[in-house]
């Protein structure tokens, strides 16, 4: 073999080598251009109004939507989850909260967890003005678009009025809502938090926590910090109600993993390393190795590295499968508009029956497998839920009025039907002297 002959043998494996590198520097070429664009677009609209301190809740939402439904919607979901978490730290908040009796079988646990998602991604995902197209509404006479943010706010109310709850412990949960995404993204995301953003999240959850009536909410981020690391030494301490909490909420997150080979408790264990020592300490959870810390870690690390350097943007929102921005349910032929989420756990409330014996067999399939516990039924809301009957269900067909009355106060703008049945009354303007 001559010396050009043997050059030969290699020149296809030189040009697809070649044809594979450039691939990959175009592609993360592109990624590093595209992958910061929506953050510079959202800083360049609102940079100077924020310098100025002028933004309002509606452009706030804005600003916190880049990061919380567009650039790290998955962690973040998961920051939101943990500071509800972290409240079981407080004995006397998870002895009121046990005491409710909501948490005393599967199906009710389920539920709560999926009605406290929906409420709270209604919250992040609807504008808070009732209309897609401006941050705040245009005139109090126009009925809003999409007034589910209003709704949820209002029927959260109802369910709150049940119980005595006092103003620290509501205002614990609002302080760990504004704090915990930013400290999140600063340790697992693929970037940090800037200072507009979470000043964002501190005027949308401000505006959220004085139309529940929260009272005392620390206007900065620095007083508001300080507030909730003195409560938290104030308050939080080891005991078995918090334990409780603890165990009903990783058996509902995690009860699609298997229990065989240990899988189940090797995810427990990987959920403790996600928890300060003074939370664990709190639950009554053991301390895990370090060599878990390490795997847990890494794995985050692996996916903020991939996410930042490797991975497109999203084009559309996207919130755990639940359906926001413009896409609002229809009203069905009698004129209800109910709505489901797209994600289901343990016990598939909200979700469809399924239709033909294929469907009918994949449910089934399921449940056996341990991925859900039943098959999608009437008994679980099959047909979807409408935002004023979400919450437990002794209270389905308790203060529906009274939600629809109170969510036009705070849209400031009426509750139209299909949003408010016409025999509600609801469809009346409220009172111009009440801002949302």
């Amino acid at each position: 073999m001559d010396w050009l002959e043997y050059g030969k043998s290699f020149a296809i494996p030189v040009t697809i080598a070649s044809a594979v590198g450039t691939i990959t520097i175009l592609h993360l070429t592109l990624v590093r251009t595209l992958r910061w664009r929506r953050y510079h677009d959202i800083h360049r609209e609102y940079k100077v109004k924020w310098k100025e301190g002028r933004l309002t809740p509606g452009e706030a939402q804005r600003i916190m939507q880049t990061s919380c439904v567009y650039d790290m919607p998955w962690l973040l979901i998961r920051a939101l989850a943990f500071a509800l978490f972290k409240t079981y730290t407080l004995p006397s908040g998870s002895k009121l909260l046990l005491s409710t009796r909501e948490l005393g079988s599967q199906e009710k646990v389920a539920k709560r967890y999926a009605d406290t998602e929906i409420l709270i991604q209604t919250w992040i995902g609807c504008p808070l003005s009732g209309f897609h197209s401006a941050t705040e509404a245009p005139s109090p006479s126009v009925p809003a678009e999409d007034p589910r943010a209003a709704l949820a706010i209002a029927r959260t109310n109802f369910l709150h009025s049940k119980y005595n709850i006092p103003n620290h412990q509501f205002l614990y949960t609002l302080a760990l809502f504004v704090l915990e995404p930013a400290a999140w993204a600063k340790r697992w995301g693929w970037r940090e938090l800037s200072e507009m953003e979470k000043d964002a999240y501190l005027i949308f959850w401000t505006d959220i926590g004085q139309k529940m009536g929260i009272q005392d909410i620390p206007p900065t981020l620095e007083e508001l910090k300080n507030w909730c690391e003195t409560y938290a030494d104030t308050e939080m301490a080891p005991d078995e109600a918090n334990h409780k909490l603890a165990e009903y909420t990783m058996d509902e997150i995690l009860y699609s993993v298997p229990r065989s080979f240990g899988l189940r408790e090797f995810g427990e264990c990987a959920v403790i390393c996600l928890l300060p020592d003074p939370v664990r300490e709190a639950m009554l959870l053991p301390p895990q190795p370090r060599w878990l810390h390490w795997v847990v870690n890494s794995v985050f690390t692996s996916i903020w590295v991939f996410q930042r350097y490797a991975c497109l943007p999203r084009r559309f929102m996207d919130y755990s499968g639940f359906p926001i921005d413009g896409n609002l349910p229809r009203p069905d032929k009698n004129g209800d508009i109910r709505a489901r989420p797209t994600v289901f756990r343990s016990i598939p409330w909200y979700k469809p029956e399924p239709t033909g014996f294929l469907g009918r067999s994949w449910e089934q399939i399921l449940v056996k497998v341990g991925w859900h516990g039943h098959v999608p039924s009437a008994e679980f809301f099959s047909k979807g839920y409408r935002i004023e009957e979400v919450g437990p269900l002794k209270f389905q067909n308790l203060g529906i009025q009274e939600t629809l009355h109170n969510a036009a106060r705070i849209q400031n703008c009426p509750i139209a039907a299909p949003w408010a049945p016409n025999t509600t009354g609801s469809n009346a303007p409220c009172p111009a002297s009440v801002k949302p």
